[in-house]
Formats: structure tokens, sequence, C-alpha cells
């Protein structure tokens, strides 16, 4: 079995999207907080910033995020912000 996380992420007005990864990178109000597969349940805020996660195909990815809350449960990352802007793909 893959060790699949599920990133969702939506913005105050509904916007944003949702897709399949290994890990997620997020800017938390007491610092970086770096998320894998069996992550323990939390619920914490995020600060504007840089929202960065890596494809299963390893491809990483980023997008600048506002403030918001991030849940983890289950595997399910949910991102919610108030502002999203995707930026170009990083390097493998």
């Amino acid at each position: 079995m893959a060790k699949t996380l599920t990133l969702r992420v939506v913005t105050n007005d509904g916007h944003g999207f949702t897709e399949q990864v290994s890990a997620v990178r997020a800017p938390g109000e007491a610092g970086s907080l770096g998320i894998l597969f069996n992550h323990a349940p939390l619920v914490t805020t995020l600060v504007p910033g840089k929202l960065l996660w890596r494809k299963l195909s390893g491809a990483e990815h980023a997008a600048q995020i506002g403030a918001g809350l991030l849940e983890v449960s289950h595997n399910r990352i949910t991102v919610l912000t108030d502002h999203l802007a995707e930026t170009a793909a990083a390097a493998a």
C-alpha cells in the first residue's frame, strides 16, 4: 500500500484543489510543520507563507497561502486559508 496523504486546500471563497501527495510542509504559527503518512491528528493555525507538497511522482510544488487553519486526520490534510496563489513547480 502506498503511503499516500490527501491534501485539500480551500479558500474563503471556495476555490482550491485536492491532490494525492506523499509529504506536506506548512507555515505554522509556532514554526514550519512537516506532515508525513500516519501523522498524529492535529488542528493548528497557519500564518501567511509558502505551502509545499510532494506529489506521488516526486515532483515538488508550492503555493503562497494566507492565514488560516490546518487539520490532519486519518492521512487527510485540510488547509483553510484566506489566500491561495500557486507558484511554479519546484525542482524534484
